[in-house]
C-alpha cells in the first residue's frame, strides 16, 4: 500500500463518527472518498480508487459491508473498521479480504474537539504496515491510542458502555416516573447531580438506534448488566434491613479498589 499518501476510502464516510475520520486524514493532507446513503459514488467503486478502506455504518451493518467490500480490498491495501464492537468485524475482515486488517474504536463521541482527553482502541489483527501507518495519523493528531485484542476489548465494552448506559437510561425512566417534572428536578439539583441530568439530555438527543445497538449488539453487555442488577439488589437489601454496619463495611471495601487511602 503507498503509506507516504494513501488514498482513504471511507464507507459510511458522511456520518458522524466517519466524518470525524475523513476530516483527520484530510488535515494531514490525505485524499480522501466518502460514501453514504445519499452520494452518487458506491462502496464498490470507492473501495477500487483506495490505499486504505474504513467501514464506520451501524453496528447491526457492519459486517454486511464488510462481507460486500473486503474481497475487493488489494492485498497491500488496510481494511478497518470505526465501530464500538470488535470481534465480529475483526473477524469478518480478516474472512472476507486478503487485506492488512486492523480494528479501530474511537473511546469518544465525534462532539468531543478536546484532543487531549480522546484515546482510540486498535486492535491489529494482519500486517504490519496499515497498523503503523494509522498510528502514525492518530498520534499525529494528539490521539492516545490503547492496544487490546478484540475479545478483551468487546468485555471492557459491555462493562464501560454496556452497564454505563443501562444504568444512566434507567435513572432517565426512574426520573420520569417520580411525579416531579423535569424542571423541578434540575431547580433542586446539586452540581453533581445536574452533571447526571446533563448528560441524560445529551443521551435523549441521540439516535435511539445507537444506545439500541450499544446494549444488544454487543453479548458481553448482558453478563455485565446482570451483575450491576445483582450488585443494586445487594445494596437495596441491605439498605431495605437498616444494616448499617454492613453498608459501611461495603463502601470501606470498595476503598480498595479505588486505590482510596
Amino acid at each position: 500500500m503507498g503509506l507516504t499518501r494513501p488514498r482513504v476510502g471511507i464507507v459510511g464516510g458522511t456520518g458522524r463518527m466517519g466524518s470525524w475520520f475523513a476530516d483527520l486524514v484530510e488535515r494531514q493532507g490525505l485524499e480522501v472518498f466518502r460514501t453514504g446513503r445519499k452520494t452518487k459514488l458506491t462502496p464498490q467503486d470507492m473501495v477500487q480508487q483506495s490505499d486504505v478502506v474504513v467501514v464506520s455504518v451501524p453496528i447491526a451493518d457492519t459486517i454486511k459491508v464488510i462481507s460486500e467490500i473486503g474481497p475487493l480490498v488489494p492485498k497491500n491495501g488496510l481494511l478497518m473498521d470505526l465501530t464500538s464492537i470488535k470481534k465480529g468485524p475483526v473477524e469478518a475482515m480478516l474472512k472476507n479480504s486478503q487485506a492488512e486488517v486492523v480494528g479501530a474504536h474511537p473511546l469518544f463521541g465525534p462532539e468531543n474537539q478536546d484532543a487531549a482527553s480522546r484515546k482510540i482502541a486498535l486492535c491489529p489483527a494482519r500486517g504490519e504496515r496499515g497498523p503503523a501507518w494509522l498510528t502514525n495519523v492518530l498520534e499525529k493528531a494528539g490521539m492516545r491510542i490503547v492496544i487490546m485484542d478484540p475479545d478483551k476489548h468487546d468485555r471492557m465494552m459491555g462493562l464501560i458502555q454496556g452497564v454505563n448506559h443501562f444504568s444512566m437510561l434507567a435513572l432517565a425512566s426512574c426520573l420520569s416516573q417520580s411525579g416531579f417534572d423535569f424542571e423541578e428536578i434540575s431547580d433542586c439539583s446539586t452540581q453533581t447531580f445536574r452533571a447526571r441530568l446533563d448528560r441524560i439530555r445529551f443521551i435523549m438527543a441521540q439516535p435511539p438506534d445507537l444506545f439500541v445497538s450499544l446494549l444488544m449488539d454487543n453479548p458481553e453487555a448482558e453478563k455485565f448488566i446482570d451483575q450491576y442488577q445483582d450488585a443494586v439488589e445487594s445494596m437495596a437489601q441491605i439498605i431495605r434491613g437498616g444494616d448499617r454496619r454492613t453498608l459501611g463495611a461495603l463502601f470501606r471495601s470498595l476503598q480498595a479498589f479505588y486505590r482510596i487511602p
